[in-house]
């Protein structure tokens, strides 16, 4: 079956070693129908480490690439190794994708290879969003994970969702944008209902923050923001897509691989926002000069 270039997001997932790069392609599969389960990385039986000594060592060497169907776009999601050793892979799947998904830990916040391929990442001007991973791991902080992004790249970063809670209190995620709550499930895919009036403060206070970056995504969001005080739904979808696919905001996601909650959010928000290859080049910046790759 033809697809349209309209119809593709090519996206990589990148990001520090034990992030859950992998896990996240595995939910992603899992959610689409592709795979009746998603598997651990230390069961061996992940999709994108299938190489002998990726089983055995338990991480990604090679870039694999899975492609599967989301609400009528399809997507080729491209899982990289996540150590400086193999930081080739890594640069193969920028040139070949027009996205990309930073996994950060939600216990440390930017880490070292973080760093690095965000330089990587600004060099070829391409946009990216950031997933929050391990929500219910001990130590896991939502705030302070996403303060530390902020602080280390001075990025406008947007939070599209945020948890219901922190650690062992962990009980899936909130979604902005369409101000409904996802439960974790643990064993199936997340359930879908009201949020919970106990966040509603916490809810108030992210989504000011959303809305003032979508806001920045175009000139007359702005002005109607500085007039009304707020904006509309639509007016904050355009937003973020305008300012995503021009490389002028982070969204930001979060959530857990190992119990597969924050999947449903992300897989909409690349499907409505993620830019299609049509019209999209690759190149390098450097000193101000653009080079064509």
């Amino acid at each position: 079956m033809s697809v349209s270039s309209t119809e593709l997001r090519n996206v990589a997932i990148v990001g520090h070693n034990g992030t859950g790069k992998t896990s996240l392609l595995e939910q992603m599969l899992f959610y689409s129908g592709v795979i009746s389960r998603a598997e651990s990385v230390e069961s061996g039986k992940t999709v994108s480490d299938y190489t002998e000594e990726e089983i055995s060592r338990k991480i990604s060497i090679h870039t694999s690439l899975a492609s599967f169907t989301w609400d009528d776009k399809t997507f080729t999601v491209l899982d990289t190794p996540g150590t400086a050793d193999f930081i080739g892979e890594v640069i193969l799947a920028f040139r070949a994708c027009e996205s990309a998904i930073v996994t950060v830990d939600a216990r440390d916040g930017a880490q070292i290879e973080t760093i690095k391929l965000w330089r990587r990442l600004n060099e070829r001007n391409k946009p990216r969003a950031v997933f929050i991973n391990k929500m219910d791991r001990e130590r896991a902080a939502f705030s302070s994970a996403f303060d530390h992004l902020k602080e280390q790249f001075h990025a406008t970063f947007v939070p599209v969702t945020i948890p219901m809670g922190d650690a062992e209190n962990f009980k899936g995620v909130i979604n902005l944008i369409e101000k409904q709550a996802y439960f974790s499930t643990l064993n199936g895919k997340e359930t879908v209902g009201p949020i919970p009036a106990e966040y509603n403060d916490l809810v108030e206070e992210y989504t000011v923050l959303l809305v003032e970056a979508a806001a920045e995504g175009a000139d007359d969001l702005m002005e109607k923001y500085f007039d009304a005080g707020t904006l509309e739904v639509d007016d904050i979808r355009r937003g973020l897509r305008e300012g995503f696919k021009e490389n002028r905001l982070v969204p930001a996601f979060c959530g857990s691989t190992a119990q597969g909650s924050g999947i449903t959010s992300l897989l909409t928000f690349i499907r409505n926002n993620f830019p299609s290859p049509a019209g999209c080049r690759d190149y390098i910046i450097r000193e101000n000069v653009e080079s064509e790759i």
